[in-house]
């Protein structure tokens, strides 16, 4: 697909967001699940994971979720709901350590309110602080 110039708003952003959030739910349970489930199998025992296992489980499965979909098809669920696609800003997908940049930004997005995609509004190219951080962007197809 080639891109386009049509500018993408922030609010399809932000409800393509929402979308993929209410999908990671499935994957954190399904994550999870599978967790308890392999640690019953050793101890014998029902108990919850230590947190910090419990944490990196679902940093690296959220991470995981939106790098194998940007790479393979460059875009989630939820973008491809709204229309929406991720490339380099060469036109082709993007790489391994741009959707690590990009998660990583989109992370610190999220914790600061979505502040940051404020940016989009001051600059002519209508990039984010992660589209300029891992020299991604965002188009409307």
């Amino acid at each position: 697909m080639e891109r386009t110039n049509k500018k993408v708003s922030t609010l399809r952003i932000i409800a393509s967001t929402i979308y993929d959030s209410l999908l990671m739910l499935g994957v954190w349970f399904l994550v999870g699940s599978i967790a308890l489930g392999i640690k019953f199998l050793f101890t014998q025992e029902i108990s919850s994971l230590n947190p910090i296992i419990g944490m990196s489980l679902v940093i690296f499965s959220t991470w995981l979720y939106f790098a194998m979909f940007w790479i393979y098809g460059g875009k989630t669920l939820g973008m491809s709901s709204w229309k929406l696609r991720i490339v380099s800003e060469n036109g082709k997908p993007i790489t391994l350590l741009q959707t690590v940049i990009r998660f990583f930004m989109n992370t610190l997005t999220l914790s600061l309110a979505g502040i940051p995609l404020l940016l989009r509004h001051l600059n002519k190219d209508k990039k984010s602080l992660s589209d300029y951080l891992s020299k991604t962007i965002i188009v409307s197809y």
